[in-house]
């Protein structure tokens, strides 16, 4: 007669493994319940890598000179540059002949010390092209916003004068060097930086008073 193998207390056979309690998963499935949480413990999935902003000069990159590389620099470039400025600087001439404008004390030396410093910046990029340009003198007698824009208008005279000579440098293929040409873009990056803020500036201050008038109408 035959003696059944000893068996433990849970009823398992001793030198075998368990079985598992949970039914076998199809292939093609994924397991669920006890068995997928173990079999995910410690497993994270890693987060999207996310996409990188294009790099790009930025106004404080221009403010700082150190992110533009001369190839990067011709003078195509700040041909158009200027030209940008010169726009820029008409917008600020009709802005500051609306007739609803009304500066403080504040505005009005914020503005006048920006409009300055633009043209300064403008004289030295033109004075590193070989150009003497003379301060413009602005008549005696105007009222504060007349003489603003007396102050454009030399701006945009000063632009001119460094675009024609900008083409002719072009035209005649003259060698510059690519410090120098970096060092009139920088100063005219700084000149812009200074014509945009005025121009945001009284964009505010008319949009303030608009809305002022509305509402009292």
């Amino acid at each position: 007669m035959s003696v059944p193998p000893e068996k433990g207390l849970d009823g398992i056979s001793p030198g075998k493994a368990p079985e598992s309690l949970a039914p076998p998963v199809p292939s093609g499935q994924t397991p669920s319940g006890f068995e997928s949480y173990m079999q995910g413990a410690g497993a994270r999935t890693p987060p999207p890598t996310a996409q990188a902003a294009p790099l790009g000069p930025t106004p404080m990159n221009v403010a700082q000179g150190a992110s533009f590389a001369p190839s990067a620099t011709s003078f195509d470039s700040i041909v158009g540059q200027a030209g940008q400025m010169q726009d820029s600087l008409g917008t600020v001439a009709q802005q500051l002949k609306n007739q609803n404008l009304k500066l403080k004390r504040s505005q009005t030396h914020l503005i006048k010390q920006k409009l300055s410093d633009a043209n300064e910046h403008i004289n030295a990029a033109a004075s590193k092209l070989g150009l003497h340009i003379q301060e413009g003198k602005i008549p005696a007698g105007l009222d504060t916003l007349a003489r603003f824009i007396a102050m454009v208008n030399d701006g945009q005279n000063n632009l001119l004068q460094v675009q024609e000579a900008l083409k002719k440098m072009a035209s005649s293929q003259q060698n510059v060097n690519p410090a120098e040409m970096l060092s009139i873009q920088v100063k005219m990056g700084l000149a812009q930086q200074e014509i945009q803020y005025t121009s945001t500036l009284l964009g505010k201050v008319i949009q303030s008073i608009t809305q002022l008038l509305n509402t009292q109408l």
